[in-house]
This record gives structure tokens, C-alpha cells and sequence, in this order.
């Protein structure tokens, strides 16, 4: 039977959710402020929690990061209720870690519609971890996405190349935020804060195993494991770099796709992801003020001893007229376009805001077409020459357009 603890110090609270969801065989646990629900929560181990945000002895958003902080609420639906409206209160509960956010007085049938949505993608993300566990195998193929000015839809990229190599091959695929400062894949993900890098900070580089790794570690709903950033950019402060370290090294050993989506840096934690790189991915926009700092990049690259072929530049125009022509940037710089993404703001915003990525909700789009193909490009060389033995629908779009391609 599916256990529901509800948390606020109103009662006739508890008695509305308890009407609302009154059709479903839920067991009903209420808990009169945010102390007692935090104590009842490991006593029962809800299925899902319903919890107000403005309590006299704990407030909402820190009952849920309470939560989050003990793996074993990491994965446990919470949906958060609140009289307070605006766009600034709703991101406040996604950032405390929070699945859902709903406003009060609700509709009954909205609240049971919300919980039924939570509960389901909590059994789906269930499944999903015991079909594919995370196993020792080759080390994986390690991408990093880097440009050392902002603005240039890094993020963007990163999250969609992952989408994009999840969907070619269905083998397990994992995507980084190491932007400690204000990391965006989360956001870009539609999916809350439950877990992040700061999760790790007590730990030292001898801790890292496989039960500490799947703490911090999220499923997407497409099968795509992440990492997110965390909330804050002081949380970032106390994780230790020889763990971080390791826990990248971890992850290279257990995945057959790293995507990371790295900070406008050099500085230590950028290295450590760069010591572990295959690729990298340059990205640029046609100014000069980007065209600089690609230039300072490309001579640290190459200090640290990458070659020119594990160095791809991709422009990314992010404005209609009057950028520099992409073959004196590469003449410039003395590095090849691997490839150009066109100028398409509605597309990025829309999926930013919405926290959709393209390449998932609209795999037929030209951009995400174009991602789809680069995303194959860069593929591990030996898994491209053969056909899968049950190729996705990816794996076939880009088979029937290359195919086109030849007529």
C-alpha cells in the first residue's frame, strides 16, 4: 500500500489532502509541523511527502533539504505546498530539492493528478536503475564541453550531446555539471535538486565506491544518469578536489559515455576533468571577444598535452548578422570547425525555460537533427563501423539521412 506523509502545522491541511485523495488506497500518515515530520519520515519511510512551506518550528524548504541530505529520501517523491504564488517561490522549491510545487487553496483533482504523476515516475525511474545497474566495464568515452567565456550555450550542448549519444546507443551515459558556480543542468533538465556534488564533501578520495557514488548520482526520465551542480556556489567550497578526483576516475571505469559540461576556468577542478578527457569541445560564438578566449584555450590544450584531433571547435551562432565568417575564425585560430550550430534563439529559450531539451521533445527539429548527426561523429570510432543489433530510432535517423546523403 502506497504510505503518504503529509506535513503542516494546520490540521484541516491534513484533512483536505486526505479528502483529495480519498478515491486512492493511500495509507495517511499526518505529521503537525516540519520537527515531528522530519522524525516520522524515517520512522515510516513514506511512499511520497506533501509538505506546507510555512510552519512555526521548521520551515518547508529545510525540511526538504534535510531530506535530500539522507540518501534514503534522495529518491523520494516530495511535492510542496504553498500559499505564495510567484515564480521566485516555486524555484525556491525546486531548489530545496523539491519534485513538484503547488499552490494554495488547490483543486482536489489537481493535487491527486500531481501525486499520481510523482508516484509513477518514481516506479519508472525504479525500474529503470534495476534493468541497467551501473557495472565495471572499458573506461568509458570522456567528453568535456569548455569555453572560457560565458554565453557561448555550452550548457546547452552539453546536455543535448548526452541526450543525443543516450539515444544513438542506449548504452549507459552519463552527464556532469562541474559548473560549481551556477550550474544549469538540472534546470535544464526539469528535474530538482535531490542530490548534488556537495553530497560528497565529507568524504575522502579512499570513500569512493559504488554506494557513494549512487547517492549523488540522478536518472533522467529518457535513462540519462547526471550529476548536478550544487544549489549554492559556497556548497562547492568544502568538496575536496583528490575526491573529486576519484570520483571522476570512478565514473570513466563504470560508463560507456561521459559528458561534462566543465566551468569558464583552469583552475583545479577543470584539470581534474581535463586529466581524464578524450575529447574536448571548444566552444566558440563569431565575436572577438570569443575568438580571444578560444585562442588562450586552444594554447592551454595544447600545454597540457592534447593534439589538435582531440580538440573539436564548435560555433555556435548566437546571433543573426554581422558575426565573423567561421573560416577566418578557423584560419585564425589555427583549429578547425568541427561543426556550426545555426542561429535558433527560440529553440534553446524554449527549452531552457521549459526545461525540455530539444534534442528529446523535438528530435525532428533541423538543430536537434544536426546535434543527433554530431553526436555520432563523436561516437566511440569502433562502435560506429557496425550496426547495432537492435538499433535505436536514433541510430536509424542518422543511418537514413547519411544514407540520403549518398544519393
Amino acid at each position: 500500500m502506497t504510505h503518504v506523509l503529509t506535513i503542516d502545522d494546520e490540521p484541516i491541511f491534513h484533512a483536505l489532502v486526505a479528502k483529495a485523495l480519498a478515491d486512492f488506497n493511500f495509507k495517511i500518515t499526518s505529521a503537525e509541523g516540519g520537527v515531528k515530520g522530519l522524525y516520522l519520515a524515517k520512522s515510516i519511510r513514506p511512499d511520497i511527502i506533501i509538505s506546507d512551506v510555512m510552519m512555526p518550528d521548521m520551515i518547508g524548504y529545510d525540511v526538504v533539504r534535510t531530506l535530500r541530505r539522507d540518501p534514503l529520501f534522495a529518491q523520494t517523491p516530495i511535492l510542496m505546498l504553498t500559499a505564495q504564488s510567484g515564480l521566485q517561490d516555486k524555484l525556491k522549491a525546486f531548489e530545496a530539492g523539491a519534485d513538484d510545487h503547488l499552490t494554495k487553496p488547490f483543486e482536489p483533482a489537481e493535487l491527486a493528478a500531481r501525486v499520481s504523476v510523482l508516484l509513477r515516475r518514481a516506479e519508472a525511474l525504479k525500474a529503470a536503475s534495476a534493468i541497467a545497474p551501473v557495472a565495471v566495464k572499458e573506461d568509458a568515452r570522456f567528453i568535456v564541453v569548455h569555453s572560457l567565456r560565458g554565453g557561448t550555450g555550452g550548457s546547452s550542448l552539453a546536455v543535448n550531446l548526452a541526450m543525443g549519444l543516450k539515444g544513438l546507443w542506449q548504452s549507459s551515459t552519463i552527464l556532469i555539471d562541474l559548473t560549481m558556480m551556477a550550474g544549469q543542468v538540472a534546470l535544464m533538465l526539469n528535474v530538482a535538486l535531490k542530490r548534488t556534488w556537495s553530497d560528497i564533501a565529507n568524504y575522502n578520495k579512499e570513500d569512493i565506491d559504488e554506494d557513494v557514488m549512487n547517492s549523488i548520482i540522478a536518472r533522467h526520465e529518457t535513462g540519462l544518469d547526471f550529476i548536478a551542480a550544487p544549489t549554492l556556489p559556497t556548497e562547492a567550497d568544502r568538496i575536496n578536489i583528490e575526491t573529486l578526483g576519484e570520483a571522476l576516475r570512478y565514473i570513466k571505469s563504470h560508463y560507456d559515455y561521459v559528458i561534462v559540461d566543465l566551468p569558464h576556468d583552469f583552475h583545479e577542478m577543470t584539470l581534474q576533468a581535463l586529466d581524464l578527457a578524450d575529447l574536448i569541445l571548444m566552444v566558440a560564438t563569431p565575436d572577438m571577444a570569443s575568438v580571444r578566449a578560444s585562442a588562450a584555450a586552444l594554447d592551454t590544450y595544447k600545454k597540457l598535452g592534447f593534439t589538435q584531433d582531440q580538440i573539436k571547435m564548435v560555433l555556435n551562432a548566437t546571433f543573426p548578422r554581422k558575426g565573423l565568417p567561421h573560416d577566418k575564425i578557423a584560419a585564425g585560430l589555427g583549429q578547425p570547425v568541427s561543426v556550426i550550430i545555426p542561429h535558433s534563439p527560440d529553440l534553446f529559450v524554449e527549452a531552457i525555460n521549459a526545461g525540455k531539451p530539444f534534442m528529446y521533445f523535438k528530435p525532428n527539429d533541423p538543430i536537434s537533427e544536426l546535434i543527433e548527426d554530431y553526436a555520432f561523429n563523436i561516437s566511440k570510432p569502433d562502435q560506429k563501423k557496425y550496426r547495432p543489433d537492435h538499433p535505436s530510432d536514433a541510430w536509424l535517423r542518422v543511418y537514413k539521412r547519411y544514407g540520403d546523403r549518398r544519393k
